[in-house]
């Protein structure tokens, strides 16, 4: 197909590192954007251009761009070019959401109130612990149940929206394609319909490799959203997983693990099939705002991002109660922070059923920087309860960059515990509140006796550089194999 240029939303400084090709990229989850999902090929295009590759970047449009959405992009390695492909709406939500629309103001007019408006209503407690999520042995659909034909139907327009958005995707990226500079395709996921669907269409259509990056495991995820828990998931997530697999010239998995379990799924496809972690970044940490005479007298635990699916805290909180009264500490001397999306009040309302509301505090979510400066302060960073033992959570790799002790609250035999094996962190199952108790008390007395823990990232094997190393040595051993 001839070029046919397309306008990046944004394109980095022209480099003068030699190039050898272009790499067309698809993810959905990409700069500007500083969701988990985006940072790891947003540091992986660094180490694609210190190996001679730019990349084209196939992505959700981002809107209007403000000056955090521009700093974000400054951070791009010259010579990468983004490009945007909306995701709209499908008629179905559009007269959806205009019939919800019309409900609501029907009730307004009626004088409909809340329950928790009628006067004299007492303060609502924290509500049981209801599951967000459930595992794949809890996913069945009842045809008496209204609750799974309406997750059915949710799930069907989330397929249906990451369907149309791969088309779009796919369509510019035909247009976008340069048969002379690009040298292979690579998806990453998730949403991996949405990303690995179109990946798997450009490189068919190019003949070129392709390259599907699971961030996390797709028909082997473990946990669903409730929303989503349907097995009408499960059925379109194997048929979608085997169409690409099919084509997939090297399957990039983020544990070994998780490496494993997909060899064990597709042991015809074993070959393809490698493990690249995220690794630590080397660019450095913010300064932080305290100093270190505050930092020796308050012992803090900390937590950076949203809070989630089921990483509930509440064991933390009776196994932090504990150590507070053995040791006779308060809220000066001791705390729980959290920094990101927690949902309103819930955290503080469970801190104070468990004795210990005083000692825990919310900030809101802010940029990366200064999650950054939020962890600077902590003794302790705590990697509440996973929902996938076939996943590493890559706040796991940015914890490692601190001087602080890492608290993974990990089943044994997960992909994290697998990771943090052999080191100085402490791994303790979830439900194990006495352990939780028995690792804080340990760091607390260390903290008092004027011990700080190293940071993790000065062992080798978790720097990004040498997993990326890794990475480029394969895909470049599948551009000589094509080129041939």
């Amino acid at each position: 197909m001839p070029f046919q240029p397309v306008t990046p939303f944004f394109q980095g400084t022209a480099t003068d590192h030699p190039l050898r090709g272009r790499l067309l990229l698809v993810s959905y989850h990409f700069p500007p954007a500083e969701t988990a999902g985006a940072l790891r090929w947003q540091q992986l295009s660094h180490h694609a251009l210190r190996r001679g590759f730019a990349l084209d970047v196939i992505t959700q449009d981002p809107g209007r761009l403000g000056d955090a959405a521009q700093a974000v992009l400054a951070r791009l390695p010259d010579g990468i070019r983004v490009f945007a492909v909306p995701d709209r709406a499908l008629l179905l939500e559009r007269i959806e959401q205009r019939l919800l629309a019309l409900r609501r103001q029907l009730r307004a007019r009626i004088g409909t109130r809340s329950a928790a408006a009628v006067s004299g209503a007492t303060p609502a407690r924290v509500p049981a612990e209801q599951p967000t999520s459930l595992g794949r042995g809890e996913i069945r659909f009842d045809p008496a149940s209204l609750r799974s034909w309406i997750r059915a139907y949710d799930t069907a327009i989330v397929l249906a929206r990451e369907r149309a958005w791969a088309r779009r995707a796919w369509l510019l990226g035909k247009r976008l394609h340069d048969s002379g500079m690009h040298l292979l395709v690579v998806s990453c996921g998730p949403p991996h319909l949405a990303d690995h669907e179109a990946g798997r269409r450009l490189a068919s259509g190019a003949g070129l490799p392709l390259v599907i990056d699971l961030r996390d495991p797709w028909s082997l995820v473990e946990r669903l959203p409730d929303s989503l828990a349907s097995p009408v998931w499960l059925r379109a997530s194997s048929r979608g997983e085997a169409r690409v697999m099919r084509e997939a010239s090297l399957v990039v998995m983020n544990n070994e693990p998780a490496r494993d379990a997909m060899r064990a799924l597709y042991p015809q496809y074993a070959e393809r099939i490698l493990a690249v972690p995220n690794g630590v970044d080397d660019d450095p940490l913010p300064q932080p705002p305290s100093s270190e005479a505050e930092r020796a007298r308050r012992f803090v635990v900390a937590y950076a991002g949203t809070v989630y699916l089921d990483r509930n805290p509440r064991n933390l909180f009776r196994a932090a109660a504990r150590v507070v009264r053995e040791l006779g500490l308060g809220p000066e001397r001791f705390g729980i922070e959290f920094m990101g999306e927690t949902g309103p009040g819930w955290i503080e309302a469970m801190a104070a059923e468990e004795g210990i509301g005083p000692f825990v505090a919310v900030h809101p979510a802010g940029p990366r920087l200064a999650a950054a400066a939020f962890l600077t302060r902590a003794s302790v960073l705590v990697n509440l309860p996973q929902d996938s033992h076939l996943a590493v959570p890559s706040k796991i790799f940015e914890y490692m960059r601190y001087e602080a002790a890492i608290l993974a609250l990990a089943a044994p035999g997960s992909a994290t515990a697998a990771l943090l094996r052999d080191t100085d962190a402490d791994v303790v199952d979830p439900e194990d509140v006495d352990g939780i108790a028995g690792a804080l008390l340990r760091r607390v007395r260390e903290h008092q006796a004027g011990q700080r823990p190293r940071a993790l990232a000065a062992c080798e094997r978790f720097s990004r550089r040498a997993q990326a190393d890794r990475l480029f040595d394969a895909l470049e051993g599948l551009i000589r194999a094509d080129l041939r």
